[in-house]
This record gives C-alpha cells, sequence and structure tokens, in this order.
C-alpha cells in the first residue's frame, strides 16, 4: 500500500539501489545516500480505473494498466555530472574532498543540491520522489484537482529536509500511535474497574482520563517536534563548478530556491534555468520492454508499472544527459540545473543543441535539435532564459541499448512572467489516512548500506 510516508526500500522487488559505473578512487570520505520514495495521487476511482483497463484491453494494447503513467518514474543519480546510482535503497560512494553536485533524475529533472564532502567523513543526504502517476502534473498548465498543491520530490541532508511531508509522515508513526491507543484502553479499563469497585463516577472517569490524555499531550509534543526538526533546511550557496565542469566556462549552479549572486559594478549576468521532462511512450513502445516471447503484459508486470513506469527493471538504465551550451560561442559546462554567468553587457548569442543518445540507439534515433537565442542585457541586470527539453527514450530491459532516442527544445528564450507550474507535492493526506482507517504498518528505513 503506497501512502504518504518515505520509505527507502525499493516499492516493487528489482528496483533495489545499484551502482554505474566503477567507484571512483578517492582519499577523501564517503556520500552516504538514501534514495527513497512515497505515495502519488491518482485521478481515476476504482470503477474509472476498471474501465480504463478493460477499454485498453478491448482495443488490443499490450500495456493495459489503470494508470496514466507512461515512462520511467526511477530514480538515477549524478555526482558532478556523472551517472552513479539507480534505484531505490542506500548506497555510500566514496567521494574527493570538496564540494560536489548532487542530481536526480526521475521523470524530470528538477532535483539537485550542492553538498560537502570532508576527508575521512561520511555526508548523509536523503532523496524523496513520488509514485505513480502524479508526477504527469509536472509541466502541465493546469493542475488536475487532487494534485493541486501537492510536492513530491527533495533533497538534503538526512533529518533537515524542507519537505512538509514529514509532519504528518512521522507525527503518526506506529509506536506512537500504539502507545496512545494501550493508554486509552487503559484508561478506559481503570475507570470501568474503579466504577465497578463502587467509585464515584466524578473520580473513576477524570483518573482513567488523566492517562489517555498524558498520552495525548506527549503525543502532541512529539508532532510538535517533529515539526521543528524538519522543514528547516535553507538554500545552499551557489556552487562553482570550475573543479569538475566539462566545458570552457564554468557558470555557478544555484540552489532551486536560492537567491542570485550579487553583480559587481558595471556587471551582468545570465541565468539560464535548464530542465527536461520524459514524454509518454505509446504501447508498442512500451511493449518492446516485454520479455521475449511475451506479447501482453501481465499482473505482477502491471502493478510495477503502475507503480514505477517500468513493466520490468532495466538492467541498463540511462541518465540524460546535460544539453550543449555555447554563449558567444564558448561551450559552457551544463547541467540540468540553474546556472548563473557573469557577462560584459550588451548583446549575446545563447545556441543549445540536445544531447547525443546515452547509449547506442538500435531504432529510431533522431538528429540533434539546435535552437538559438539572443539575450540583451544592460549593465546591473540578469537575464532570465528558460530552457525545456522533451525527452523520448526507449531502453531496452537486458542489453545496453535504446530502441528510440529523441530530446525536442520546447522552449528556450526570456523566463516567463509567470512561475512554471509547480512540480508536484507529496499526497501529505497519505498520513491522515492511515490515521483513519489504522494502517500502520511501515517498513523500518534502517537498511544496510550498498558499498
Amino acid at each position: 500500500m503506497r501512502t504518504g510516508s518515505p520509505s527507502f526500500r525499493p516499492p516493487r522487488p528489482g528496483w533495489e539501489i545499484a551502482r554505474i559505473g566503477e567507484p571512483r578512487p578517492a582519499d577523501g570520505g564517503v556520500l552516504d545516500l538514501r534514495v527513497g520514495h512515497c505515495g502519488g495521487a491518482t485521478d481515476k476511482t476504482p470503477a474509472q480505473a476498471a474501465v480504463n483497463i478493460s477499454e485498453r484491453r478491448k482495443a488490443g494494447d499490450p500495456i493495459a494498466v489503470w494508470s496514466d503513467l507512461r515512462s520511467s518514474l526511477v530514480p538515477v543519480v549524478l555526482v558532478d555530472g556523472t551517472p552513479v546510482a539507480t534505484g531505490w535503497g542506500r548506497i555510500e560512494l566514496p567521494l574527493p574532498a570538496g564540494r560536489h553536485l548532487i542530481e536526480v533524475q526521475s521523470q524530470h529533472s528538477r532535483t539537485w543540491r550542492a553538498f560537502d564532502i570532508a576527508a575521512g567523513k561520511a555526508t548523509k543526504l536523503d532523496y524523496i520522489g513520488m509514485l505513480g502517476e502524479a508526477h504527469r502534473a509536472y509541466g502541465e498548465a493546469e493542475l488536475r484537482w487532487n494534485l493541486q498543491g501537492l510536492h513530491g520530490h527533495t533533497v538534503g541532508p538526512r533529518g533537515r529536509l524542507n519537505y512538509f511531508q514529514y509532519l504528518p509522515a512521522n507525527a503518526k508513526e506506529r509506536k506512537s500511535f500504539l502507545a496512545f491507543m494501550l493508554a486509552a484502553l487503559v484508561g478506559a479499563t481503570l475507570s470501568a474497574a474503579l466504577a465497578y469497585a463502587g467509585v464515584p463516577a466524578g473520580i473513576a472517569i477524570p483518573a482513567g482520563a488523566v492517562i489517555w490524555a498524558s498520552a495525548l499531550a506527549a503525543w502532541g509534543i512529539r508532532v510538535l517536534w517533529t515539526h521543528l526538526r524538519y522543514n528547516r533546511l535553507a538554500p545552499e550557496a551557489p556552487l562553482d563548478t570550475r573543479p569538475f565542469t566539462r566545458g570552457t566556462a564554468a557558470p555557478l549552479v544555484l540552489d532551486a530556491d536560492g537567491d542570485l549572486p550579487e553583480l559587481g559594478p558595471g556587471a551582468a549576468a545570465v541565468l539560464l534555468d535548464a530542465r527536461f521532462l520524459k514524454a509518454d511512450l505509446a504501447s508498442d513502445e512500451l511493449a518492446l520492454q516485454l520479455p521475449e516471447g511475451q506479447d501482453r503484459i501481465d499482473g505482477k508486470q502491471a502493478k510495477a508499472f503502475n507503480a514505477v513506469g517500468e513493466v520490468v527493471p532495466i538492467r541498463h538504465r540511462y541518465a540524460v544527459p546535460p544539453p550543449e551550451v555555447l554563449l558567444d560561442g564558448v561551450a559552457l559546462g551544463a547541467f540540468w540545473t540553474r546556472m548563473w554567468l557573469a557577462v560584459p553587457p550588451g548583446t549575446h548569442r545563447l545556441e543549445v543543441r540536445t544531447p547525443a543518445a546515452p547509449l547506442p540507439v538500435e531504432g529510431r534515433a533522431h538528429q540533434p535539435h539546435t535552437a538559438v537565442a539572443t539575450v540583451n542585457v544592460d549593465a546591473g541586470e540578469v537575464a532570465r532564459v528558460d530552457l525545456s527539453v522533451t525527452v523520448t527514450a526507449v531502453p531496452d530491459p537486458l542489453r545496453p541499448v535504446l530502441h528510440l532516442w529523441h530530446c525536442r527544445i520546447d522552449r528556450l528564450g526570456p523566463a516567463a512572467a509567470h512561475e512554471a507550474p509547480a512540480v508536484p507535492r507529496a499526497d501529505v493526506r497519505g498520513g491522515l489516512r492511515r490515521a483513519v482507517t489504522g494502517r500502520y504498518w511501515e517498513t523500518k528505513d534502517d537498511i544496510p548500506p550498498t558499498r
């Protein structure tokens, strides 16, 4: 059962976290990373879902599932632009001492943060992303009614995530709730026993009430402590990417919620906010991931697909490479982040080219898409430019190849007057539903890390 509670175990067997590539030789420290998930919302009732499956089966759809999710949600972790791990769970990654950039790609590219590695020490970070089709809300002009006001991805120091979901997710932990229910039972039993023994009701009832009221107060204190402990993560300072950039010019990477750096006298700057969104795949494309000899999805695969957007685990999962960005003909070390670069006042030429496929392509390989924008910026000003790319890719589940690779630039130009729709937020009502239904079973997250 998916709920709003964070879990750091894979949602389905076979999607455990795995390292990408060989470990980096490093004499510095260790990144102790937990990649987790929580439940998402859906806009379908069970009856609507049943109709959806029935209609798809009648139409001969080989991927007949209740969800509208049609692309992978499995996280891919990158450090300093290099893919290092994929899946859900806990992993330890040796890294050189210094400041680094972590990116997590899932349905979209909007999760990143700077972090520090100290020599001989471990830096503990958590990532949490939402499961299910609620990811589809990202980038839409209008959100469906039950997806409005939700938020579903974050990365940051363990125990300090700025994630409102943590209040209901932790305030109702199983042990606290059971302790309160036990106290209420003991209190009621004590009141009944005293009344049976002839003690006046004015004494028997308050005597029992003291027990459960004390437990309720303790539970309330725990709720308050949870709220104070979490949601206190400040934006990271700008990250200088020169130590690991691949371009000639190294931008500063800004926190998603951070302020812009101050400009020097007579200076200007360009802020490029680069993002990608995975496109929905057609059923015939998804059917390429079915096991050999199977032409239709089965029940077990459908459950996995509804949750994570993959029929079966992908052995060679890809990361979307960053776009190629040139500013006045100079290659910029780009990332799927907010990138800030100081420039002289005047007119500048910004050229963007979509990345080449990260794996060999055996099927359709589209040519890279190029777009050019002219940026005019005066002294003391920052030109804000949006870059939005749609990525369509069909990886083979067993071999390190792609059956399709296509990137399309949807937007390269001045930032919109209004902020883009927020990425979907996690269903904070999940914890409240569990409080009502009494479903307080939960898998512990103290799993050993993968090395």
